[in-house]
């Protein structure tokens, strides 16, 4: 994780500080987040960054896993399910 340890402010200014330097350096990169925020990036950087995700699909209290790239921002809320199912009441 980039810039682990540190608030959550921090981390999102140091993460698009590193993405734009890759971006500058040409390269190619995978970055993996769960920072919606910081996914909103491809917005406002077209044809530089493309936001990919794992889908989920929810039945009732049980989740299936697909294990394929899809295109676009993950909108699923798999992880409140997994919180309900530890005990935690939201």
């Amino acid at each position: 994780m980039i810039l682990r340890g540190t608030n959550s402010n921090d981390r999102f200014t140091g993460s698009v500080a590193l993405i734009r330097q890759l971006i500058g350096y040409e390269t190619i990169a995978i970055v993996a987040t769960h920072d919606l925020k910081l996914a909103e990036l491809a917005e406002e950087l077209p044809g530089k960054i493309d936001n990919y995700h794992f889908d989920v699909k929810i039945d009732g209290e049980e989740l299936y896993f697909y294990y394929k790239l899809i295109p676009g921002i993950c909108t699923s809320l798999n992880a409140s399910i997994l919180m309900k199912k530890m005990g935690i009441r939201i």
